[in-house]
């Protein structure tokens, strides 16, 4: 080897050594707001009427997790999705058994669960 690449070669090194270790990618999603919970809970509460007489099972979902395809998770009901704020793509809120998910479309990533409480 000689000298100039031995230089070379120790200074990219040390570079290298000396260099800033990479961040961790935060891991900061997209979750349901304060308001939007208080909404999503109001409205269930309020709607006697929409209470079914068969209580559907919660599921055993949790932030984290990624839709099954056998899963079939339905749209909020209309009324209440127009109460709550447009969300950008790829993000939807979905009802699957008695939970309201929050759910990343193109990953099928659920972002954030409020448990028990959809009809």
């Amino acid at each position: 080897m000689q000298r100039r690449d031995f230089l070379v070669l120790a200074s990219l090194l040390i570079t290298g050594c000396a260099t800033k270790p990479a961040a961790k990618p935060e891991v900061a999603g997209m979750l349901f707001s304060e308001t939007d919970r208080k909404t999503i809970i109001r409205f269930y509460s309020q709607g006697i009427d929409r209470k079914r007489s068969d209580p559907i099972p919660a599921q055993q979902i949790k932030p984290g997790d990624l839709l099954d395809t056998g899963l079939r998770p339905n749209k909020l009901p209309t009324e209440l999705d127009k109460l709550l704020p447009y969300l950008p793509a790829p993000y939807t809120r979905l009802t699957l058994g008695a939970d309201v998910i929050l759910v990343n479309r193109d990953t099928h990533a659920v972002l954030d669960v409020i448990p028990q409480l959809a009809y």
